[in-house]
């Protein structure tokens, strides 16, 4: 059984995070690069650069921690959850201080390397190791955060991580404007990544009373089965990095930089929707997880067929807005100039109408253990991606490059994963697709119509016109939403939620 009230607690918990995330990036962000000035703007991003790489140390381990958690939870096995705990905040703690290691190697004999001012070079070691020690620091005790996961407690995360970010935003404008530069920057990073971390180490303490912490609990045959677990996770977050990241140095190396900035508008909005579905049926995974652990086959069928319903409900209005709205939006947003991105926005959003709605498929293998394959997937299509974007940018410039990131996601995504998730939980795909496809797709086909209605008959809108666009877009697939994509149960599950958070704060207000 599925409990909704937790699952639909935690998919807000995660929205509203990455929503305050988001709003935290875009206010900052200029304010830092006009407070550091563009020399110390860059070499603040090369910095990030160096030490994300020894995030890399991670080996998927965290990952692993969530699945196992949630699964020996369900089975009551608390020792083993402890052994999961302590071996792997171990083997990340030894990660750390490789990280910290690097750093330090790096600033100290190869920073020479990349071309920084020499006013500048002091504050950058600086920052690189305070960095580095921060990677020591959240690696290790990021464990306790896949607990949380484990736990099903994405609002305790959701909510540290808001703090977090509000907090880092007043202090970072607070150095910045006291003329603090590059190693305030890194300090904060360095304090707030370690206050929220730990906030939720201690956070799990309260909540898993069983929870023990000791070098006993620390075991190889564990250690085998995280790495054997997470050693596919890697490849998979790996592969995904050069499918997302390989596009702008293919443009970067054939059409120059300038050219980047067209591709990366188009690519930005549909990672924005892609990290918005993707929150959603995150709040799945454990659940999922359970249910294999108890063999349940039947209620993973059935938590596929409607966590991809959910999904559709999510995906189809953003996929239509990019097709047929996406020119008014970035018209809007970024200027005239370059309406060329509608073009790119259009062919990188064709695989995600497919892609979107699959990622509750890829959770499901994940909790089953077989995300060996999408290992493999991810892999594949990354080295597609990069040689057709290669061949294809040559032939056709840059609307080539969106069209060779297109074509293998769209063979996996569209034909591979479907096929091989059937398969595995021994669906009929026809059933499948009816199931959880007919009515969502049924409900957008008015939203699509009032979509190219839009389209053709405002070519110049304001924010106020595209505002009253997109609600009533919103409000036509909704209502047909709720009336032929939830079943009685559901629309009351839904009323009755309603009518609690309705209560609450009524007394709230009255308090």
């Amino acid at each position: 059984m599925l409990n909704w009230t937790t699952i639909l607690r935690n998919i807000f918990s995660n929205w509203a995070s990455y929503l305050v995330t988001a709003v935290v990036g875009f206010i900052l962000a200029p304010f830092i690069v006009h407070s550091l000035g563009n020399t110390g703007y860059g070499l603040w991003t090369l910095v990030i650069s160096l030490t994300g790489y020894f995030g890399m140390l991670d080996l998927g381990i965290r990952s692993s921690v969530g699945r196992f958690v949630a699964r020996h939870i369900a089975l009551n096995e608390e020792d083993q959850v402890n052994r999961i705990i302590n071996t792997s905040f171990t083997l990340l703690a030894a990660g750390g201080m490789l990280a910290l290691i690097g750093s330090i190697v790096i600033a100290t004999y190869f920073f020479g390397v990349f071309k920084v001012e020499p006013q500048f070079v002091f504050a950058g070691k600086a920052a690189l190791m305070i960095l580095g020690l921060n990677i020591a620091c959240t690696l290790p005790l990021g464990v306790f955060s896949a607990v949380l996961v484990g736990l099903e407690r994405y609002d305790v995360i959701g909510a540290t991580t808001i703090v977090g970010e509000l907090l880092r935003a007043v202090l970072v404008m607070v150095f910045l404007k006291l003329g603090f530069g590059l190693v305030a920057l890194a300090l904060v990073t360095l304090f707030i990544g370690a206050a929220e971390y730990t906030v939720m180490a201690l956070l799990v303490r309260s909540l898993y009373r069983p929870l023990r912490l000791g070098w006993r609990f620390v075991d190889l045959s564990t250690l085998k089965g995280l790495s054997s677990f997470g050693i596919f996770r890697f490849i998979w977050i790996v592969s995904n990095q050069v499918i997302f990241y390989s596009d702008s140095v293919v443009i970067g190396i054939y059409l120059g930089a300038s050219a980047i900035t067209h591709f990366a508008i188009a690519g930005s909005l549909v990672n924005y929707g892609r990290n918005l579905v993707s929150l959603l049926t995150d709040a799945f995974f454990p659940a999922a997880t359970r249910m294999d652990a108890k063999d349940d086959l039947s209620g993973l069928q059935q938590l596929l067929i409607l966590g991809t319903r959910i999904s559709l409900l999510i995906s189809l209005p953003l996929c239509l807005g990019f097709v047929f709205l996406g020119k008014q939006f970035i018209g809007l947003w970024m200027g005239k100039e370059y309406f060329s991105s509608a073009a790119i926005l259009i062919v990188l959003t064709i695989p995600q109408f497919a892609s979107m709605s699959l990622y509750v498929s890829t959770l499901v293998l994940t909790s089953m253990a077989r995300h060996r394959v999408l290992a493999y997937l991810a892999l594949a299509e990354g080295v597609t991606n990069l040689v057709l974007s290669v061949v294809l940018v040559r032939r056709i410039g840059l609307i080539g490059v969106a069209w060779g990131t297109v074509i293998p996601h769209l063979i996996i995504t569209g034909l591979i994963l479907p096929l091989y998730t059937m398969r595995t939980l021994r669906m009929n795909l026809a059933d499948f697709l009816r199931g959880a496809y007919l009515r969502p797709v049924l409900c957008a086909i008015p939203a699509a119509g009032l979509c190219y209605a839009f389209s053709v008959w405002f070519q110049n809108p304001t924010w106020l016109h595209f505002g009253a666009e997109v609600s009533a877009v919103c409000a036509v697939f909704l209502i047909a939403s709720y009336r032929f994509c939830l079943t009685p149960g559901q629309h009351a599950l839904l009323l009755h939620i309603l009518q609690r958070l309705i209560h609450r704060q009524a007394v709230i207000h009255e308090a």
